[in-house]
């Protein structure tokens, strides 16, 4: 399903009710992403609900060649845009590192934020090895999932490699396998559209920049009852990242999709939006 995206300051976004009737879910893509990725979720939220996804600044078709990414001014760009929207509640959707933004915002905007969910946002301890990359030393599974997940998301994919991910499974086995749990059977009927958008340097800066960005005490400013969303094969969340969580954050809910990786956007897109719309 395709819909009309908009510009407004810049930012690339969707909007499947601007008359703005009933719950708002804002939707947060993850590093590298585009709000391309939420297609598949947004076809089966927008019947209930009214769904905004956006482009974060520095993403998507609002990347730029430079790779230019400021998380202080990506989260003010899109309280912005919510108040422009006329967003007075919604309940924001992040996915992976993007749970940083959804924070930021949550934090900036307690009168406009209801609640977070954290889509394999659970990223203590990897968020750890991407600033101090010698812990990949300690924990070198984890660090190399690390890593493939910022280097897949420096260059744009092209669409010839993506028909292509979507034509062979031994091709996807290959490439997909730090993602996704079964990439050999991933569903492919969204795999093009959900990936197309993707890739920027801003990835690279982010990467460099790692150690300015705190994670725990953006993560701890958020009062707001959270959400957690996970796959029970996500490479990327270790056992006690949960129990860490818990610690800093005022998580009300976990909830587990099975057989799933990092990207059930894309996985299941199904049980994540019946999971979203369990929150409300």
């Amino acid at each position: 399903m395709r819909y009309t995206t908009r510009v407004e300051d810049g930012i690339r976004f969707v909007d499947t009710d601007p008359r703005g009737t009933g719950a708002v879910y804002l939707l947060v893509h993850g590093l590298g992403g585009s709000l391309e990725q939420w297609i598949p979720v947004i076809g089966l939220l927008s019947p209930a609900v009214r769904v905004i996804a956006v482009d974060v600044p520095g993403f998507g078709l609002s990347r730029t060649r430079r790779g230019d990414f400021d998380l202080a001014s990506a989260v003010a760009r899109i309280s912005d845009l919510l108040r422009r929207l006329g967003v007075g509640r919604c309940v924001v959707v992040s996915h992976s590192i993007s749970c940083v933004v959804a924070a930021g915002l949550a934090a900036a905007r307690p009168d406009a934020v209801k609640s977070l969910v954290l889509v394999s946002g659970a990223l203590v301890r990897a968020s750890e090895i991407a600033q101090n990359p010698f812990l990949t030393l300690r924990y070198p599974r984890l660090g190399t999932v690390v890593l493939a997940q910022f280097l897949a998301g420096i260059a744009p994919a092209p669409k010839i490699l993506l028909k292509a991910l979507a034509s062979s499974a031994t091709l996807r086995a290959v490439t997909l396998w730090p993602f996704v749990a079964r990439p050999a059977s991933l569903p492919t009927e969204h795999l093009v559209e959900s990936l197309t958008g993707s890739g920027s340097l801003a990835v690279l800066r982010i990467l460099l920049t790692a150690n300015a960005i705190d994670y725990h005490g953006l993560l701890s400013a958020v009062e707001q009852p959270v959400a957690l969303v996970i796959g029970d094969r996500d490479r990327l969340i270790v056992a006690d990242d949960i129990a860490r969580l818990r610690k800093i954050m005022n998580v009300t809910r976990v909830s587990v999709i099975r057989d799933c990786g990092h990207w059930p956007w894309l996985e299941n897109p199904a049980q994540l939006a019946q999971l979203l719309t369990a929150t409300e």
